[in-house]
This record gives C-alpha cells, structure tokens and sequence, in this order.
C-alpha cells in the first residue's frame, strides 16, 4: 500500500504525460478541471490508477473529489478499506 502523497506523486505524473504539463506546474490543490481533463483523460486517468493501484475506483469519484489532493485522499481511503 502507498502513501497519500506517493499517490498524489503518481496522480501529477499521470496528468503530466497525459497533457504535458509540467509536475512544477501543478500543485495538490489544482482541480482536473484546472489541469485541462476532460471525461476521456479522465477515464484514461482512472483506468491507468486502477491498473497501477489494483482497485476499482468510481468514475464519479473524480467529480465528488475534484482535487488532486482531494482525490488522493479518497484512493488512500480506498486502499485501507480493502484491508
């Protein structure tokens, strides 16, 4: 299992090679939204989390948690669950 922010780290590099945006350029606080995601990224964004994390995560969680750090936090929580 990894930490919250090892998930946020693994988030921003996703993001980064998906829309290639800087890591230095994204902070914990920036909302997809923000990042330039749109529903495909999004998707794309999940399924590579799902792989990289083995978890199955809402789709509609990105919407409720629409931060990075936001959405870090609920993955966290997911992995704990499953414990």
């Amino acid at each position: 299992m990894i930490t919250t922010a090892e998930i946020e780290s693994l988030i921003k590099e996703m993001i980064s090679k998906e829309t290639g945006i800087r890591l230095t350029d994204m902070s914990s606080q920036s909302s997809f939204h923000q990042l330039g995601l749109d529903s495909v990224n999004s998707l794309f964004l999940l399924g590579d989390l799902e792989d990289a994390l083995n978890l199955d995560i809402d789709p509609l969680s990105l919407y409720d948690n629409p931060t990075i750090e936001s959405f870090s936090a609920y993955i966290n929580n997911l992995q704990n669950a499953r414990i």
